[in-house]
């Protein structure tokens, strides 16, 4: 197959009539050296005959096991650099690049970067350095889409970046915050997800994102949490936000219950952390006007924390909730997990009574900008 592409593609790039303009180009292929080489070589002479408005590689590895141990991902690694070094004119001229199960030496990826001068979208999973330092310092001038899934990184820099508008945070193990914000004017897009492990510090988002107060769009995953009320003070971080979606679950097939395991894998037990507001006089929000709750359940948590949104989010239009879903992998559990049926209102005499819990004492909120969806 992966032959059969890097025929395919010298072929059609080698023969095509010089009258017939070329604009776009997106190959995917595996990392094997010959048809690497093969691919490149032909992708770099069509870079010097047409006007390519977008080329993308996205570079595979063998789906086996052997692929995914240490001197699996090294071996990959330098498959890669041998590949890059061999066709720098091919990743001169890409504007989307997408990598996976790497282990690089620690300035492999800058290099690529540094050389990718048109390079828009970089996409990375389980791509890692070597070495002690475990940092990576991204500059680039024209990059608009970052992704970093599964990098095993202490640190990455994002030092200058004009042009970034979407960042995808995917996993940290190490106890401190995993970006430092740099120059990123136009970052606009935010997701992190992670598990949360006993030896994490506590990032405080006010603080973690100080430095970039243009994000319109930000998506937390954060698995292994027990309330809701820690989310409302990312607020504070993201003074422009205009809807906040939080989904709730207890994806059960998923949760770890043995305590020995729960001890060696370093999950979190239940702590009351106490947040405290960086604004004392009461902070407001003036421009969230959405929020909508997924797994919404009539308890003190929620019912508190809609009361909160309501009290800081003084221009908040509709606020949307929605009762929790039982994923098709659950459905089958050990008789031992004792899941607790939803309570959420189906009458509308329920929901009213509700609105009116809610909004009880606030002077500037509509009970009417609550709906219960179905």
């Amino acid at each position: 197959m992966n032959a059969a592409v890097a025929d395919a593609t010298d072929n059609v790039l080698n023969f095509r009539a010089k009258g017939i303009p070329l604009r776009q180009l997106s190959i995917c292929f595996y990392l094997k050296y010959y048809d690497c080489l093969t691919i490149g070589k032909a992708v770099a002479r069509a870079m010097a005959t047409h006007k390519l408005d977008s080329a993308e590689f996205r570079i595979l590895t063998d789906y086996k096991l052997h692929y995914y141990t240490f001197y699996g991902l090294r071996n990959n690694g330098k498959r890669l650099m041998i590949f890059f070094g061999a066709c720098t004119d091919a990743f001169a001229g890409l504007t989307r690049l997408y990598l996976q199960n790497l282990r690089l030496a620690e300035t492999d990826i800058p290099n690529i970067i540094a050389t990718c001068k048109r390079l828009e979208s970089l996409r990375m999973f389980m791509c890692q350095t070597e070495g002690t330092v475990l940092q990576l310092q991204v500059e680039h001038q024209r990059l608009v889409e970052l992704d970093i899934c599964h990098g095993c990184l202490k640190l990455v820099k994002l030092n200058s970046l004009p042009k970034l508008e979407r960042l995808v945070f995917y996993s940290w193990r190490h106890p401190q915050e995993p970006l430092y914000f740099g120059n990123v004017p136009q970052l606009s897009s935010l997701s992190l997800t992670n598990v949360g492990l006993r030896w994490h510090n506590l990032i405080r988002l006010s603080q973690f994102l100080s430095n970039v107060t243009s994000i319109r769009d930000l998506h937390l995953n954060l698995e292994s949490e027990r309330d809701i009320a820690w989310t409302r003070f990312f607020l504070e971080a993201a003074p422009f936000l205009k809807e906040l979606c939080i989904t709730v679950w207890d994806h059960w097939c998923n949760i770890v219950t043995d305590k020995v395991e729960r001890e060696e894998e370093g999950y979190c037990d239940k702590t009351n952390v106490q947040w405290e507001s960086s604004s004392p006089d009461g902070f407001r929000h003036c421009n969230l006007v959405k929020l909508t709750i997924y797994g919404f359940q009539p308890d003190d948590n929620f019912l508190g924390y809609i009361r909160h949104i309501m009290e800081s989010a003084v221009n908040i239009e509709e606020i949307s909730l929605y009762d929790r879903k039982v994923e098709d992998c659950c459905e089958e559990l050990d008789p031992k997990i004792k899941v607790a049926p939803s309570k959420y209102p189906q009458t509308v005499e329920e929901q009213e009574l509700l609105r009116k819990q809610i909004t009880e004492g606030l002077v500037m909120a509509s009970p009417h900008v609550i709906n219960f969806r179905s």
